[in-house]
């Protein structure tokens, strides 16, 4: 399996970083191939290559079996045509990633904002817009 890692930029590096190490884990848990590709989306991008997310980062992320995207600032971004496109929007659309799919479920022992268990699935549609 070979897969796509984007730290992005905030919080994502520590995110992935955390993310790694469940990676490397669950690989030598259950000894599984993994070749992991990284490349640098949002500010990080920008500074090196004036845009937060390049064509050769979509063909990578089309051509891997998975990508894992950490979060982005992009609303402090500079406007697109400084260089500033969300990339997780670019990433969804690019690779018709139409649905985002949130599994909600509360455990046992763990207080609940309604007082009641909890079993619930959001399906928002993720490429058009709100």
């Amino acid at each position: 399996m070979k897969l796509l890692i984007l730290p992005g930029d905030g919080i994502g590096p520590e995110i992935m970083d955390a993310t790694r190490l469940v990676l490397d884990a669950a690989q030598a848990r259950f000894d599984f191939p993994l070749e992991v590709v990284e490349d640098i989306i949002g500010f990080p991008s920008l500074e090196v290559h004036g845009t937060t997310i390049r064509d050769e980062v979509v063909a990578t992320a089309k051509a891997v079996d998975g990508v894992i995207l950490s979060p982005v600032s992009h609303n402090d971004y500079p406007p697109s045509d400084e260089g500033g496109i969300n990339p997780s929007g670019v990433l969804r659309k690019q690779l018709d990633i139409y649905a985002n799919i949130r599994p909600a479920k509360s455990h046992k022992g763990v207080p609940t904002p309604t007082g009641r268990p909890m079993d619930l699935v959001i399906v928002r549609e993720n490429t058009e817009g709100f």
